[in-house]
């Protein structure tokens, strides 16, 4: 088999390995991909797509929550893992304050995408849920932050991400803004003014990295 071969293999498995009780064990993939030394950006990719295979099982209801939870605790380990073999991660001076908006009480995307930027390299600062406008603005300028993520899952709490942007861009207009939950989509983010609409945990760091001007491709 060839090299290029082997590690399509080796990814593929450690992807299907994410919430598959009847797979092998993600941590034997992760230790496999890195004995042959696969980019450390296509096993988080492999991971995370994983990761998004589970949540539209649970949407479809074909999932339960508690394996849910219990495959993104698999897979938050294996980013940390990944991250502390990894010298290659983005500077932690690169600073994203992240929190879902005041009224809404639903984190859990929240805290994937949280997590999923701290695997990336990036100096997370994590507001939690029902954060309201004065907390996002005093946080991006206290962290000197350059990212701004708000999270709202229901379409009563979206609305305000149209103040917090705004107040934010009054006092930092060089921050960058990326908006997401279940409610929103890329035409209303732009009308709220933000500067990227992400979908899910599988697209955010391409997302985050066009915002920034960064190569925003995966060599997965």
């Amino acid at each position: 088999m060839n090299d290029a071969r082997q590690r399509r293999g080796i990814l593929a498995k450690l992807e299907r390995s994410i919430g598959d009780p009847g797979s092998s064990d993600m941590q034997e993939w992760l230790g496999r991909a890195l004995d042959i030394r696969i980019p450390a950006d296509d096993l988080r990719f492999a991971l995370v797509r994983g990761m998004e295979r589970v949540r539209h099982r649970l949407m479809s209801s074909n999932f339960g929550l508690p394996e849910f939870l219990v495959s993104i605790d698999s897979v938050l380990d294996g980013l940390s893992l990944i991250s502390d073999q990894d010298n290659t991660a983005i500077s932690p001076d690169l600073s994203l304050v992240i929190g879902v908006v005041k009224g809404d009480p639903h984190d859990l995307g929240k805290n994937v995408i949280a997590a999923v930027y701290k695997a990336y390299g990036y100096r997370v600062i994590d507001l939690g849920r029902d954060v309201s406008s004065l907390v996002f603005v005093e946080s991006v300028i206290e962290h000197k932050a350059r990212i701004l993520a708000l999270s709202a899952m229901m379409s009563t709490t979206m609305t305000g991400m149209k103040d917090i942007i705004r107040e934010v861009r009054s006092v930092c207009p060089a921050t960058k803004i990326i908006v997401g939950g279940a409610p929103l989509s890329e035409v209303l983010a732009r009308s709220y003014g933000a500067d990227s609409y992400v979908e899910s945990a599988l697209t955010v760091i391409e997302k985050t990295r066009a915002m920034l001007g960064m190569d925003p491709g995966y060599s997965a």
